[in-house]
């Protein structure tokens, strides 16, 4: 390795070390964030596209987690770091019933509604003329749901937040010209917090038989549940079979992961003390003063295959299919002690996302972009509920890009994402008062995203 080389890797070295910190203060509102849950690891320019064409495009550093192998085409080193803010809008249309049919009381607000901030963090540099280091902050998973305690849905959730962060290190290797390879390895951090309301007078009526009266002892059930670290791994490859084309192909494993951590019960006595009568009935046990919870929560593997053509020097379009193995994602299960507490059918089914976007560049310092794409979800009527009221996503993209200098960009990208109704028809467990809700969410999101590049 050249002196020049090691002076540029210091250099980045520095700098990479203030994006790192940039990156952990973008992250700290979130709290813990997160849609289905999964989240597009892409900077303002991808979310421009639609999220078309992956990180083929020339020295994208997004390819340090997305694809690898693109890294070995680098000219330069080069950091990059994004903040992204995603408001989702869910508004509820139907009933909400206790477990003897009556309407249940409050009102109806959307539960969601504010830009939730997450950040994205890449480096790379090449270390030779056919290998590039790099490494990566990103957040794959994240949602944010809130609705108010007393409104109608309350026994299908109150709160519910999840935030996964995955800290990234891939090499990729450049076997000619026309062919490279890339490996790495992740750690995933996640942790999260779901809050609801137990009718526990419903709850007892129908665990018992008793004609307790639904709707009158609340109790509201908060579990915090966390995993340190889970680990994973991707690989990916990239073929340039034309001076005009790339094709890329990528693979992120499945990271496996029991979150585990406490829940706590508030609200009424009377409320707290029937469900301690649960377990003479054949209910689990939970005890009033709170206890330890854990649940599995997987997050899925998934692959994409990814297309860009260079018309010319101002031209470029770009493809993008994606698949995801949601259905590994089949039930959540809240266990305390080893009894199982609740256990909620998710029955999700594979899902893919495809896209078409691309690049148009005006001149030297100005470039638009802009993107379509269609989103499947994985979700059913089985599983659809407040806390994720999913549905397929048709996606337009729109953003533009600044070159301010030889060495600093900076782009902005918005995407907008048509849902509209999805149906909704669940009924809660008895321990959670057995009652029903029926009808649509309809549904839309807004997402605004901001990077700034430096090629050294």
């Amino acid at each position: 390795m050249d002196r020049q080389t090691l002076q540029n890797l210091s250099r980045l070295g520095t700098k990479a070390s203030l994006a790192l910190a940039v990156a952990g203060a973008l992250a700290m509102p979130l709290g813990a964030q997160a849609g289905s849950f999964q989240l597009p690891t892409d900077n303002a320019a991808g979310w421009a596209r639609a999220n078309a064409g992956g990180s083929l495009f020339a020295n994208d550093p997004t390819a340090v987690y997305n694809n690898p192998a693109a890294m070995a085409f680098f000219n330069g080193p080069v950091i990059q770091v994004t903040g992204t803010g995603i408001r989702p809008s869910a508004k509820f249309e139907g009933e909400f019933k206790d477990m003897q049919g009556n309407p249940t009381t409050g009102n109806n607000p959307n539960g969601f509604g504010k830009f939730i901030p997450f950040p994205n963090m890449a480096f790379a540099a090449p270390v030779s003329d056919n290998v590039t280091l790099g490494g990566s902050i990103t957040v794959p998973y994240g949602l944010v749901s809130e609705y108010n305690p007393t409104w109608q849905g309350r026994y299908f959730g109150t709160k519910t937040s999840l935030q996964s962060i995955a800290v990234s290190f891939s090499a990729g290797f450049k076997i000619n010209d026309e062919f490279s390879i890339g490996v790495g390895v992740l750690g995933q951090r996640t942790k999260a917090q779901l809050n609801s309301m137990i009718d526990a007078a419903g709850a007892a009526s129908k665990l018992s038989g008793f004609p307790f009266v639904p709707q009158s002892a609340d109790v509201q059930l908060n579990v915090n549940v966390k995993k340190k670290f889970a680990f994973g791994y991707f690989a990916g490859m990239e073929w340039k079979p034309t001076a005009q084309d790339s094709i890329g192909f990528s693979y992120h494993s499945k990271v496996k992961q029991t979150l585990t951590g406490t829940y706590n019960l508030y609200g009424s006595a009377t409320g707290i003390s029937l469900l301690g009568l649960a377990p003479l009935f054949g209910g689990p046990t939970l005890d009033p003063a709170g206890g330890s919870a854990s649940a599995k929560l997987d997050t899925p593997a998934f692959a994409s295959l990814d297309w860009l053509h260079v018309v010319n020097d101002r031209f470029s379009i770009a493809a993008t299919a994606k698949w995801t193995n949601w259905s590994s994602f089949e039930n959540l299960e809240l266990k305390s002690g080893g009894e199982s507490i609740v256990n909620l059918p998710q029955a999700y089914k594979d899902s893919w996302l495809y896209a078409i976007g691309g690049d148009y560049k005006v001149n030297d310092q100005w470039t638009l972009r802009a993107g379509v794409g269609y989103d499947q979800t994985p979700s059913n009527i089985i599983s659809r509920d407040p806390r994720i009221p999913d549905g397929a996503r048709r996606l337009l993209g729109l953003g533009v890009g600044y070159q301010a200098s030889k060495n600093f960009a900076f782009d902005l990208g918005y995407q907008h994402q048509f849902v509209g109704k999805t149906r909704v028809h669940l009924t809660n467990p008895d321990l959670l008062g057995a009652g029903t809700m029926d009808g649509t969410f309809d549904d839309h999101g807004d997402v605004v995203s901001l990077t700034g590049t430096y090629r050294f």
